[in-house]
């Protein structure tokens, strides 16, 4: 029960730290899980959680490691394989010493080999953290290819320094060349492993094909199982499960793709389960990083044996030098490469940078220190403490520097292409209303377009713009409550009409709820309501109470019906006059686009499909029209991309996106009673 209760509570931090994070987009998601992580931390009581490496390693960074390779390009990578190389190599191990030392320098009392030791787990570029960073930027592609080699490769280098440095400590020896020897044998030992579990994983594919055996689930416990069973047969021979859970992913993927229905469908349900797993278990590296922090941190800084001031500048001592090393290490580099080629040096300047504040630290490097003994551990506890503070630090530094040197990921101008493409869709749907007697499912099909439209318009916006949109759809919301209140009491609606009125209205509060209305003002809008209610009420002795007592007819007469539309034909004029009147108060094109969209809706009364359209808003059996409309948008893709107007790689992202709206589409087929029955009566 505990390990349950240990998993809701895990799950419902990450549903936070992702709704904090698309309320704030500001605020990074990883940082906002480390915070939550650092509060679990407080909650939980002392020497109670304590991160267990060989789990953490297997089940959590192991396969975001298998599924990072899998999906790389590793030919791109190769292309700078010198780099990369130069990254996990002598970086790490110069890092490694340097690090080292100066731990020591500060805190004379723990051993130089443990000093290592932090030095050799603080060495190594987190790809987790790296790439949690990097979803939010845009980076050159040489740069992030570059750091995504380092990151597949180089714990591979880091934990072996470390165990080095570890037996070091142990043993009180260290001899070179067994440390080069043991890192060849855990690299080539690593390779063959990857090689082995992905050939057989494969074999039993083609196995399972050739005897009609094979269906989805077993192809995807296939996927999912083969990191687990490469980290674990790694480590049962002693050597690097991390090289053998990456080239294992990467041989996974190096196989020519056949297109049939088996494995197209395959492919779809492993994306999705590879997204939702990834996003979970990204998400608890840093949570658990929060809450190992915080474990750490607590009982050293409030211990007297340790001067809290001396701590935290040897965090931040330690953590410039890390970057001043890979900076260094990085320039020259550059410098030797560019003199041979002759080209200039300030023109890569903002790469080298990029390449060193990437570098960032995660879990991973508090996981590695955690291998050592327990009996080592509970003796130095200020080692966990420093790395635990160098690994924040460093991730909060490319969090606060990167956005400055990197490109944030906005597509404004193809951004803009999308929006053209689904105006063009809408008009050649409306040219389809001309001569389609069934005009309802087409109506459906245009809204939904039209909703798109607008989410595009506002994900691209600044958030000021999208205050003054869910203003100005409060502002429409208070014009329909008081034409509606004001056609009751003047008794131009009768109460059937009115309570349906007032459901239409209440679905739109709920919208403008979920999209970060006011709370304050929805909060009026509604108490507004039930007071005027309450009002009419006690005026009329109760005339809406004793009309729900009386016997319903089973449908809308005609008579209601024209009572709404003339209900909305009046408010439409009022909404329209006053949204002409913001112009110059708010954005126009987003007053425009109100009235525009509110004009539209009042151009169907007269169709016989108002009611179900605007007012129920009842979605009809339209699949039809839909796959019509994601037909035309394929076209239109086709034509953008032919004409230069978007590139390849967005006019890919637009047909995925078509084809999953598609795939949802089909399978609604079923919920269309509410329409049908509607037109039973009306047929009647």
């Amino acid at each position: 029960m505990e390990l349950l209760l240990a998993a809701i509570i895990f799950v419902l931090v990450l549903i936070i730290s992702s709704a904090t994070n698309k309320l704030f987009p500001k605020l990074p998601q990883p940082l906002l899980q480390i915070l939550l992580g650092i509060g679990l931390g407080f909650l939980i009581p002392q020497n109670d959680f304590h991160l267990e490496t060989d789990l953490f390693l297997a089940l959590v960074i192991g396969p975001l490691l298998f599924r990072e390779a899998e999906e790389s390009d590793i030919t791109s990578i190769l292309k700078h394989w010198r780099i990369i190389l130069f990254l996990i190599f002598p970086v790490i191990f110069i890092s490694t010493l340097s690090l080292g030392y100066l731990a020591h320098y500060f805190w004379l009392s723990l051993p130089l080999a443990a000093c290592l030791a932090v030095g050799a787990a603080l060495g190594p570029t987190d790809l987790v953290a790296f790439s949690s960073l990097s979803d939010r930027f845009s980076f050159p592609k040489r740069i992030e290819n570059t750091l995504k080699g380092e990151g597949l490769l180089n714990d591979a280098s880091g934990l072996i320094a470390f165990q080095v440095a570890l037996t070091a400590w142990t043993n009180g020896t260290f001899s070179l060349e067994k440390a080069s020897v043991s890192l060849v044998l855990s690299i080539l030992g690593g390779f063959l492993v990857g090689g082995l579990t992905a050939l057989v994983n494969r074999w039993l594919h083609s196995f399972l094909l050739s005897m009609r055996a094979s269906d989805i689930a077993s192809e995807l416990l296939l996927e999912l199982g083969l990191p687990l069973v490469t980290f674990f047969l790694a480590e049962e021979i002693h050597v690097s499960g991390i090289i053998a859970v990456v080239v294992a992913g990467i041989f996974k993927a190096s196989r020519f793709k056949r297109i049939t229905l088996l494995e197209a469908q395959v492919d779809t349900v492993t994306d999705t389960v590879w997204q939702t797993i990834s996003f979970m278990l990204n998400g608890s590296v840093f949570v658990i990083l929060g809450m190992e922090i915080e474990v750490i941190a607590e009982p050293i800084l409030k211990s007297p044996f340790y001067d809290n001031l001396l701590l935290l500048v040897s965090i931040l001592l330690l953590t410039l030098l890390l970057f001043a090393i890979r900076f260094i290490m990085i320039f020259a580099f550059y410098f030797y490469r560019l003199r041979r080629l002759k080209k200039k040096m300030q023109n890569y300047l903002k790469d080298i940078l990029l390449l060193t504040f990437s570098g960032v630290k995660g879990t991973v490097s508090i996981a590695t220190i955690l291998l050592i003994p327990t009996e080592l551990e509970q003796a130095y506890p200020l080692l966990l403490f420093l790395v635990a503070g160098v690994t924040l630090l460093s991730f909060l530094s490319g969090i606060l520097i990167l956005p400055r040197l990197a490109q944030s990921r906005s597509e404004t101008g193809e951004h803009l292409m999308h929006i053209a493409i689904l105006n063009d869709v809408v008009a050649q749907l409306e040219e389809e209303l001309k001569v389609s007697k069934a005009k309802a499912p087409l109506y459906a099909a245009i809204d939904n377009y039209h909703g798109r439209i607008e989410n595009l318009m506002l994900e691209q916006e600044k958030g000021s713009v999208q205050k003054d949109w869910t203003n100005l759809q409060l502002l429409i919301l208070s014009i329909e409550n008081d034409g509606l209140e004001q056609a009751y009491e003047e008794g131009k609606i009768s109460n059937r009409s009115y309570h349906l009125y007032q459901k239409y209205l209440q679905n739109k509060e709920q919208a403008i709820n979920r999209h970060l209305a006011s709370r304050l003002t929805y909060f009026f809008l509604v108490s507004l309501r039930l007071l005027r209610l309450l009002v009419h009420e006690l005026l009329t002795l109760g005339s809406t109470l004793r009309s729900w007592s009386k016997p319903k007819s089973p449908r809308l007469t005609e008579q209601d019906i024209e009572e709404i539309a003339q209900l909305y034909l009046s408010n439409t004029e009022v909404i329209v006059d006053s949204l002409e009147n913001l112009k110059g108060v708010y954005q126009t094109f987003l007053i425009s686009f109100l009235q525009e969209s509110r004009i539209r809706e009042t151009a169907i009364i007269g169709s016989g499909a108002f009611i179900e359209r605007v007012i129920t808003r009842i979605k009809p059996n339209n699949i039809d029209e839909m796959l019509w409309g994601y037909y035309l948008e394929r076209k239109l893709i086709f034509e953008y991309e032919e004409n230069k107007l978007i590139s390849a790689s967005y006019a890919k992202r637009l047909r995925r996106n078509v084809n999953n709206l598609e795939n949802y589409s089909l399978k609604e087929t079923v919920n269309t009673l509410p329409y049908d029955m509607i037109n039973y009566a009306r047929n009647r």
